[in-house]
């Protein structure tokens, strides 16, 4: 990669925050269903939900939508995956973002990376301990029978993930091989930013919205989660207020390509819901642009990016 290449911005990458009841459950007990958690040493619960369920619900959103449609899959070779033959005559979305592994019995398997990857949705207030106590009553009353008794574990939190994409890796797939066209990609990318947007869960009856509240990020030259560790939440006050010192570290920060030295700063942009967060205005000295927003000039600067790559 010459030196010209290595001046690209090929990493995008933007954290979120998002409010929402437990969206991901582990194997329950008896009648009690448990929510997705883990554990810190001074043993705090922090609800989470898997990246896995985070990729099914932007897929899905995207499928529900008539934007794109599933990879068709196969089980002839012992294993349910994507079919090989399927993905030569269109090369689909599903799999070109978020990878795969197709694998044949006494052959090398086809690998490709996934272009965008997700963190866990992981809460940034700890686990209580509350319950939802169900019962079916209105059956049971029908039916002149004693109801059945549920316990589900529930909370309404703030959670934050984060994505990252390759801006390079999408549409490129050396295994068939592709190479998609500019419009093409830029389309790709899009979907899934778009997506998050408006983003929702559909789990035990509910739809959950994971809508963002709060967003920061930028497209880079480097591919690093920049944000993903730099959100926290004090509860203290009537509502949850950000706390900005880790974030503004960041941002004072620069990285370095090439002898060539760049502050992130300028390549950030920060979205709010309006409150939705405390917030103090003056603690940035970067302009605040609702989560949309934010979004929105993302997908302005991808066309300019990729057309450099190209």
């Amino acid at each position: 990669m010459n030196n010209t290449e290595n001046l690209n911005r090929y990493g995008l990458t933007l954290t979120y925050i998002v409010e929402s009841f437990p969206v991901n459950y582990d194997e329950g007990y008896g009648n009690i269903s448990v929510a997705k958690k883990i554990h810190r040493l001074n043993g705090e619960a922090y609800l989470f939900a898997s990246r896995q369920s985070l990729r099914f619900s932007l897929i899905n959103y995207l499928v529900e939508q008539n934007l794109i449609k599933y990879a068709p899959l196969t089980k002839e070779k012992g294993v349910i995956q994507y079919d090989e033959s399927e993905l030569k005559k269109y090369y689909y979305e599903e799999a070109d973002l978020f990878g795969y592994m197709i694998t044949t019995k006494g052959e090398k398997a086809l690998t490709r990376p996934a272009a965008v990857r997700l963190s866990h949705l992981i809460s940034l207030e700890k686990y209580y301990g509350d319950y939802e106590f169900l019962t079916n009553k209105n059956f049971a009353d029908r039916a002149k029978d004693n109801p059945n008794i549920a316990n589900i574990e529930t909370s309404l939190n703030l959670y934050k993930y984060t994505i990252n994409i390759d801006l390079d890796k999408i549409g490129v797939d050396n295994n068939f091989p592709i190479n998609l066209n500019k419009e093409e990609k830029i389309r790709r990318v899009n979907l899934i930013l778009e997506a998050t947007k408006y983003l929702y869960r559909d789990i035990r009856g509910r739809r959950e919205n994971l809508s963002p509240i709060f967003v920061i990020g930028g497209i880079y030259h480097i591919k690093s989660p920049l944000f993903s560790n730099a959100i926290e939440l004090d509860f203290s006050l009537e509502k949850p207020t950000l706390n900005f010192n880790p974030i503004n570290q960041i941002l004072d920060s620069q990285y370095e390509i090439n002898s060539q030295k760049f502050n992130i700063k300028d390549f950030t942009y920060i979205g709010i819901l309006k409150d939705k967060l405390n917030i103090k205005p003056q603690e940035l000295n970067i302009p605040i642009y609702s989560p949309f927003e934010v979004i929105d000039k993302i997908k302005q600067e991808i066309y300019s990016e990729i057309e450099k790559i190209l």
